[in-house]
């Protein structure tokens, strides 16, 4: 937390990139200007010659050729039938032709040569700089040190080195596929292992690094052979560091730095699983050793892991990540307290049942202070599709167990949406149900517990595509979802999951229709023994914990602000409001909405929070928080100061709101399933109150009449991201409204936050705990905004003291 700019009592933020600056063309040099026809008669004739020669050529040898240009100074190879390759260096770039000829690079030379200087500046000037041009060598494709070396280098019997692959295939699947067909080829030319090894590689946008390990004969036809110049477009000698296979053959514990403790006042997070194995070198500093304990009837007294799931959860639960590298230091921010619930075959005592251990548990530790509750653990049987409602008893699931206790006691239970098992997703790929269309199946949902109201569920996203020991390729790229992740949605058909963390992915074999796991696709983590003391797997049991984590360093944030008690639907309000969609997910929401509309959101949530963004401010961005009790039938209104300032900055601006109730459940059915139901609304300007109330009262989606249309439209409602009706199903309601023109009459008053309580049961209901969050920034990060809504919020809480 910034102390400089803590969060102020009323609301809520989430830190954004400073948008990049608009660039402008360089002058060009007067020594240029000079010489610009020169030059451009003398590039003329080069790219004429080679046009001529490139048109000779047939579409599969123009496949295989390059180019080398030489430049002093950035040039541009837009619209002149050249795609770079690589950067060879930051005067050298290789590129590839995109059409049979060079008639366009000539027109513009033609142009360059014939055009008037203007202010220093002639059109194509970037063609200027442009010193040699000529077609690629094989060796223009290795770095310095392989070029000077390369005579010696063929000769050797064994080379380690990083290549670079890449496939030029338009569209984003059709590059991919590219990618794992030149692996394909490049393990089939190793023919497994006599020629080479492909020990691991990572996967970006078009591009694949690889680390290689083959004799130097073989590297020659690597840089050598036609086939391999343009799919291989650089070698360059590995790196300083290890493979993360070298890394578990090499991994001694001793070998480590630093190993820190949590601070003595850090929140403790309950782990109930198959135990933890507190002599493990990573859980033996976290553990509480007097909060170990079993629930298993047939072992009280064994409260160590004998499988190695719980020890592992803890550990992410602690640490967040594992680094194994040596002298890496470790840091962990939890204390880790621990349930048994599985025995030695991860399963649940047949004569348990799952709620009451459940129950049991919290009863044992929320006495010790406890607030946070990991569950990684579902019921493969109950999945929280049309076909398990109807077949399900009401009053067996699971998830109803964990929002009575959620309600009854403050606290957050963090669940796994659970998994799907890899012959699953294989059968799903083989049918030609295809990632990621398939974890929106039916036999894809979210299994129970994941599926609780009260409780954060979370699904999985992939980290990286780093891959060992292996030439298959990953299913899905980074920050999408993990291909055995379930999705929701949960059961008032409320956003689930609520987040997602990282929790692995997997790779395939297209041609042998097989699915598996990787080390290199794996999550790293502390194993259950003494040694080795880590271990790695996959799976939405290994993102949950980290979303624990994140929750106790929030809430050992949150105590700063000298709080009387930071209360769950605070500390859900603060985590949700920081989370954000992180890399390019366009393809994965196109690919599901053809499925549904906002499909992709039953897979993603509100996004992967950030522990530090959720109560960071700054100049540019305020967080504003309340938090309260709201009786059914009640309508708390807040004033929200909007600066006029903002209408000084053409940059795009936001507003993030989320709200988060603990109401009361019912005990069977799940018709009105809370007690109570929020539902909020924000209004720009000094909105009649009046109205606000009946506003509440015409239902989003529904046949509206013509006065209660003019009545929504007169009211100035801001527009969310969502519709009201879609947010508004579950207990944590998370949107954000973007606008980029702030008019100074925007500001004339302040804006509008109305939260309704209705009242769903014909009997009493108590009054809901509840909490909002608010973030205001300037996304351009050029007008400054804090200090005067920090002004506006202090003046408003001593008018009210004076009322």
């Amino acid at each position: 937390m910034n102390n400089d700019y803590p969060p102020i009592i009323l609301a809520g933020p989430t830190f954004q990139k400073r948008r990049p600056e608009k660039s402008h063309p360089i002058p060009l040099p007067p020594e240029y200007l000079g010489k610009r026809s020169e030059l451009a008669k003398i590039l003329g004739v080069k790219v004429e010659g080679l046009s001529t020669h490139l048109k000779s050529l047939n579409d599969e040898q123009r496949k295989v050729i390059f180019y080398k240009i030489t430049h002093d100074g950035p040039v541009s190879l837009s619209g002149i039938g050249l795609k770079p390759l690589v950067d060879r260096s930051d005067k050298i770039t290789l590129a590839i032709p995109t059409s049979d000829s060079f008639d366009k690079f000539t027109k513009k030379i033609q142009k360059l040569e014939a055009a008037s200087p203007e202010n220093d500046y002639v059109d194509n000037q970037d063609l200027v700089r442009i010193e040699d041009f000529v077609q690629g060598e094989p060796k223009d494709r290795l770095s310095d040190e392989f070029f000077a070396d390369y005579d010696s280098m063929v000769k050797k019997k064994t080379i380690i080195c990083e290549i670079e692959i890449q496939s030029l295939a338009k569209g984003k699947i059709q590059r991919r596929t590219g990618i794992a067909t030149i692996l394909s080829d490049l393990k089939n030319a190793f023919a497994s292992g006599v020629h080479g090894t492909l020990f691991q590689h990572q996967e970006g946008e078009g591009i694949c690094r690889a680390v290689i390990r083959c004799a130097g004969d073989m590297f020659r036809r690597l840089v050598e052979e036609d086939k391999w110049q343009v799919p291989i477009s650089w070698f360059e000698a590995k790196p300083n560091f290890q493979t993360i296979k070298t890394v578990w053959d090499n991994f001694q514990f001793s070998k480590l730095g630093k190993i820190t403790p949590p601070d003595e006042n850090a929140p403790t997070i309950c782990i109930i699983d198959s135990g933890v194995s507190s002599g493990n070198p990573f859980l033996e500093p976290v553990a509480k050793e007097d909060m170990l304990k079993s629930f298993l009837k047939q072992a009280p007294e064994i409260p160590s892991d004998e499988n190695g799931h719980g020890s592992g959860v803890a550990s992410l639960a602690a640490y967040y990540a594992i680094n194994l590298h040596e002298g890496a230091e470790n840091e962990a921010k939890a204390w880790i307290a621990s349930a048994r619930i599985l025995d030695a075959s991860n399963q649940i005592e047949e004569e348990c049942l799952f709620s009451k251990v459940i129950e049991e548990v919290v009863e044992e530790f929320v006495p010790h202070g406890v607030r946070i509750f990991n569950l990684s653990v579902a019921n493969m049987a109950m999945k929280w599709n049309q076909h398990g409602k109807r077949t399900q008893p009401r009053s067996s699931w699971t998830a109803r167990k964990l929002d009575q206790l959620s309600q009854k006691h403050d606290i957050i239970f963090v669940v796994s949406t659970g998994n799907l098992h890899l012959d699953q997703i294989r059968d799903y790929l083989q049918s030609g149900n295809s990632y990621p269309d398939y974890l929106c199946d039916e036999e894809s949902r979210i299994l129970d517990p994941g599926q609780a109201g009260l409780a954060l569920s979370v699904g999985s996203i992939v980290a990286g595509t780093l891959v060992a020991s292996s030439a298959e390729t990953t299913i899905a790229l980074e920050h999408e979802p993990s291909p055995f992740t379930r999705s929701g949605p949960g059961i008032k058909k409320e956003l689930k999951p609520d987040l997602v963390e990282f929790g692995g992915n997997l790779i395939q074999h297209t041609e042998q229709n097989w699915v598996n796991s990787n080390i290199g696709t794996n999550i790293v983590m502390a194993s259950h023994r003494l040694s080795p003391a880590a271990t790695s797997s996959y799976g939405t049991s290994f993102a949950a914990p980290r979303v624990s984590h994140k929750l106790a360093q929030l809430l050992y944030e949150l105590t700063d602000l000298d709080l009387e008690h930071v209360s769950a639907p605070l500390l859900k309000a603060f985590l949700v409001n920081s989370a954000t969609y992180r890399g390019d997910l366009e393809q994965v929401k196109e690919r599901l909405e053809l499925i549904g509309k906002k499909r992709w959101l039953d897979l993603l949530g509100y996004g992967q929070p950030d522990s530090t963004r959720a109560t960071d401010c700054d100049d540019y961005s305020v967080l504003l928080f309340h938090q309260d009790k709201l009786e059914a039938g009640q309508v708390a209104f807040f004033d929200i100061p909007i600066p006029e300032k903002l209408s000084e900055s053409s940059r795009k601006k936001r507003i993030t709101v989320t709200v988060s109730h603990n109401p009361e459940v019912q005990k069977w059915g799940l018709e009105n399933y809370y007690g109570i139901d929020l539902k909020w609304r924000m209004f720009r300007g000094d909105v009649d109150r009046d109205r606000v109330l009946d506003s509440f009262s015409i239902e989003d989606g529904t046949d509206s009449t013509d006065e209660e249309i003019e009545l929504l439209n007169s009211t100035d409602e801001l527009n969310f991201e969502h519709k009201s009706t879609f947010r508004s199903r579950g207990t944590i309601q998370h949107d954000w409204h973007e606008w980029n023109k702030h008019k100074n009459e925007f500001s004339a008053n302040h804006y509008t936050l109305a939260i309704s309580a209705t009242k769903k049961w014909g009997r009493q209901v108590k009054p809901t705990d509840f909490a909002v969050v608010i973030r205001i920034e300037e996304l351009g990060a050029t007008v400054p905004i804090y200090n005067e809504i920090a002004t506006e919020i202090e003046t408003l809480i001593e008018q009210r003291a004076e009322i």
